[in-house]
């Protein structure tokens, strides 16, 4: 390792550092790819836990928001996410937050708790050469209730307590590995106040494609939602304007295996 990353904290300890997610080679700075990305499946109940399987070549972190994960590989091969499993969503400000390894030959550490707007932060590192695959889980009890959710709506929603239906011509493409080109248009979204969204285009192929999820937060004028459909499957960006009209939709995977780009702009 090059001596970049600077601090450790064992699993045990219940201290933060900050996020180390910047990789320095030849006395330049870049950020660090996401190789991966994953919704939870939701199985059984009780007090909070998740359960988070990743493949690790070298070194990679590990950040779980709510319901979603993702992988950035800092070292080595293409870090990807195996499993992910949790009872409840992750809340913003947790109580008792605890972090677990379970399996893998190298070491994890918890590198920063959840903390308002800020994802848990699990760092992994394996020094032995090729693959390996590592466990870890997260236990919680409930939330202190403080920087739940975004604006005024309701945390339980993530913030958002509003409704949308749009519909739009405008154009755009995907790109996948999986499906090749699509040119997009007549797009169709809608949200309601719980925050599940529908999101719809037709296509070249005389065929519509459609993609459902939840709203995760607000962003400047910007809705981010979790998002699965067409056999992708991430983080989707949703460009508003002061009337609730879409102005465009954009969402991609650049790394790894089954690689995407969704732009839409109306």
């Amino acid at each position: 390792m090059n001596g970049a990353w600077l601090g450790h904290l064992e699993s045990r300890s219940n201290y933060e550092i900050p996020i180390h997610s910047i990789v320095h080679r030849g006395g330049r700075t870049k950020r660090a790819s996401i190789t991966d990305t994953r919704t939870a499946s939701m199985r059984g109940g009780g007090e909070g836990k998740c359960t988070v399987e990743v493949d690790v070549d070298h070194v990679a972190e590990v950040e779980i928001s709510g319901n979603r994960a993702q992988v950035r590989t800092l070292a080595g091969g293409p870090a990807s996410i195996r499993r992910f499993e949790c009872n409840q969503e992750l809340p913003n400000n947790p109580n008792d937050f605890r972090f677990q390894g379970v399996d893998g030959r190298g070491r994890q550490t918890l590198s920063s708790q959840p903390n308002g707007r800020r994802p848990a932060v699990i760092r992994i590192e394996d020094s032995k050469g090729g693959r390996e695959g590592y466990t870890f889980d997260i236990f919680w009890r409930g939330s202190n209730g403080n920087g739940g959710g975004y604006g005024n709506g309701d945390a339980n929603n993530n913030g958002w307590n509003n409704e949308l239906n749009f519909n739009g011509r405008g154009g755009g493409t995907l790109r996948s590995d999986r499906n090749g080109d699509l040119r997009l248009f007549n797009c169709r979204v809608s949200i309601n106040r719980r925050g599940s969204v529908d999101v719809s285009f037709d296509t070249n192929s005389n065929s519509r494609i459609a993609f459902v999820g939840r709203v995760q937060r607000m962003n400047r004028g910007r809705i981010i939602a979790d998002i699965n459909g067409n056999n992708i499957g991430g983080q989707m960006e949703i460009e508003v304007d002061s009337r609730n009209r879409v102005r465009s939709i954009f969402m991609e995977k650049q790394n790894g295996r089954d690689r995407y780009e969704l732009n839409w702009r109306n």
